[in-house]
């Protein structure tokens, strides 16, 4: 039920649902949707009048954010921003909001690798509870501790105090990374980067709940560089056309391009108690004759979908449920049950999927998660420039 609710209501919001109820469910978020837009925009206009103060920090600060609501890919560019940053010897470190942790507000780090942070989780019951709650919880916080494991990571509810804490318990951080932070403008950031999404790359033009925007497509001149996800499953006319509006939008933004590509697998071995990366050529040669039951719990399940028939997956069905979606027993007992009816031989879902599904008891049926990568289209080496640049500002 919880899944055909979650479909229904994504024709209704991106408009591709042209019945009666999706007309007037998008009428009726108009008379909410109207005056939060204008909140939206005269909070704006006040931050950049500096009305409202945004708190400067004593390190560099990358934000990574995006127009619209639901999944636009962020987690990989984040993992790959922090990469590019260690491969030039510099010391990053990641904030993000901690949406879906139980105790947001409580500040801690995003890496049980880390032995510090363990004891640190450990020094009181509240605290080690609070740990436990986040690693069940928080999808995207699991899966960049899966991707960079050595990378101190807070979350928190107030980001500046996050931000605090993190450079407090970390000193030799010299580079912040906010994750999802675009519309967050109490922290002064030195460069802003936003990603278009290039299957809904405006939300359809209508700013939440009617519509998919967070803030109206104006917001965007904030923006220092600007990146099309997924650009690889548009054709050069469609991607000009994007860039063409962004850039009227932001005229002095970078524009890159970027295609989200699987790099590795990950699978869960229940015996072991671990989670297992695997060689992704390995893995396509050895299921190459094998069928999946692909589902994913994302605001935008059809980029997920599109990389599966572009890597040629063999699914048999796919399953969506709604965005941060805690998987329950019964979920898996679901899935277990589909998959038999369509004689599926795995289960092959997301990374932020992945890291809560695992948590059940285990399945009579292998669970992979893709490992999505960054690779960039046009302007890489430009968009490296623009990363170092925030040292020198």
């Amino acid at each position: 039920m919880r899944r055909r609710l979650s479909t229904t209501v994504q024709g209704w919001l991106d408009g591709s649902d042209k019945s009666a109820a999706g007309a007037i469910f998008r009428t009726l978020g108009n008379v909410v949707s109207l005056p939060y837009s204008g909140v939206v925009q005269i909070r704006n206009w006040a931050y950049d009048r500096q009305i409202l103060k945004s708190t400067s920090m004593p390190v560099p600060v990358v934000s990574v954010g995006n127009l619209t609501m639901g999944g636009v890919g962020k987690t990989p560019v984040v993992a790959a921003i922090a990469e590019y940053f260690i491969s030039m010897n510099k010391t990053p470190g990641l904030v993000s909001r901690g949406y879906g942790s139980q105790r947001c507000q409580t500040l801690f780090e995003a890496s049980p690798t880390d032995k510090n942070s363990e004891n640190r989780a450990a020094s009181s019951d509240s605290d080690a509870e609070v740990f436990a709650q986040y690693r069940r919880v928080n999808d995207e916080a699991r899966e960049l501790e899966l991707r960079l494991p050595n990378v101190p990571h807070f979350l928190g509810a107030n980001r500046v105090e996050t931000v605090d804490a993190l450079l407090k318990y970390r000193s030799d951080v010299d580079v912040v990374v906010l994750d999802d932070a675009f519309q967050h403008r109490r922290i002064a950031r030195n460069l802003d980067v936003v990603l278009l999404d290039a299957l809904n790359p405006f939300g359809g033009g209508r700013v939440a709940p009617s519509g998919f925007l967070r803030e109206p497509p104006a917001g965007l001149k904030r923006a220092d560089v600007v990146l099309l996800n997924r650009a690889d499953l548009l054709d050069e006319r469609s991607r000009r056309e994007i860039q063409r509006r962004a850039l009227q939008l932001a005229p002095n933004a970078l524009w890159g391009e970027i295609a989200q590509r699987p790099n590795a697998i990950f699978t869960y071995s229940y015996s072991e108690g671990r989670v297992q990366k695997l060689d992704y050529n390995n893995w396509r040669r050895q299921t190459a004759q094998s069928s999946a039951l692909a589902f994913c719990g994302l605001g935008a399940p059809a980029g997920f979908r599109k990389t599966l028939e572009k890597e040629t997956i063999n699914v048999s069905s796919f399953l969506t449920f709604p965005d941060h979606h805690a998987y329950s027993q019964n979920d898996l007992t679901d899935l277990e049950r589909i998959a038999n009816q369509n004689a599926a031989d795995f289960f092959i879902t997301t990374m932020k999927d992945f890291v809560k599904i695992i948590a059940l008891n285990s399945t009579n049926k292998p669970i992979y998660a893709l490992g999505i990568g960054v690779e960039f289209i046009s302007d890489r080496r430009e968009f490296e420039e623009k990363l170092l640049s925030v040292f020198a500002s």
